[in-house]
């Protein structure tokens, strides 16, 4: 009976288009973007950027984040270097419209609203753009799965099995490329590898993503979440990268909402 059903699954999925790939491929993607938060959560963020020639320079911020309503609010706050201190960038997730992202520059000692066509440009000068540092949600992309058991190996010699899923936006006006190529990790539904295509030229590769290290964390309430440790970014033109190290993360330990304000980005000060 078991090999009937197979034979029956296989020829309808030939008759009606391969809609199955189309539904798992919709459903990874759902769950790789709705991994569950912590409530809070704090740590110390390192951001060194590679050039092609070897130099390098290191940035460090705090992150804050709070979940309200099952949606996700972060703060990034730079240390350094002296370029950027104090610079301080505002996630706020939302619904039925697109994520509020606000930046707090200190030469002009002003807050602004970051708006969708400037969210692809870098952030606080790495190759991380705005649109990396959050997540971007499953309905604003088709997905389309390619294979489904392929291996990827990641800088820092980490293997993972995968799922290789082509992922093309809706609103190409709101991203600075024309598709992804994502490797969904079976184990941790975290992106093992990410490529991103030109919009000049979609046979070019303008950028890489991969998570280089992550682990199960156990939160202060004895919860268990799924944390990237290492992430980087490859520029597939320049060869210039971003490597994003996690320091010292503490989930579910309470923090104010006062850090989710315009007015914590305009002075530092969570009251």
């Amino acid at each position: 009976m078991k090999i009937l059903k197979s034979f029956a699954l296989a020829a309808l999925t030939l008759a009606l288009g391969c809609p199955v790939f189309a539904d798992e491929a919709y459903d990874v993607i759902k769950k790789s973007s709705t991994l569950e938060a912590p409530d809070t959560s704090q740590a110390i963020m390192m951001i060194t950027n590679i050039e092609k020639n070897g130099a390098q320079e290191v940035r460090q911020m705090n992150q804050y984040g709070n979940k309200k309503n099952g949606l996700v609010n972060t703060v990034f706050d730079m240390r350094s270097p002296a370029s950027v201190k104090d610079t301080r960038v505002l996630q706020m997730e939302k619904n039925v419209r697109e994520d509020d992202r606000w930046i707090y520059m200190p030469k002009l000692r002003q807050v602004r609203r970051i708006p969708m066509g400037e969210r692809y440009k870098q952030f606080v000068g790495c190759e991380f753009t705005y649109n990396d540092m959050g997540v971007r949600k499953v309905d604003e992309d088709d997905h389309t799965m390619l294979e489904t058991d392929v291996s990827v190996t990641v800088p820092g010699g980490k293997t993972y099995k995968c799922w290789k899923i082509k992922s093309v936006p809706h609103k190409k006006s709101e991203v600075e490329y024309s598709f992804r190529v994502q490797y969904i990790d079976k184990e941790s539904y975290l992106p093992a590898k990410i490529e991103y295509y030109d919009k000049k030229d979609n046979t070019k590769i303008m950028k890489t993503y991969t998570t280089d290290a992550w682990q199960y964390l156990t939160s202060k309430t004895g919860k268990k979440y799924t944390m990237r440790m290492k992430a980087r970014i490859v520029n597939g033109f320049t060869g210039r990268q971003s490597v994003l190290d996690i320091k010292d993360p503490v989930f579910d330990a309470g923090i104010s909402d006062g850090y989710f304000t315009q007015q914590f980005l305009s002075t530092g000060k969570a009251k």
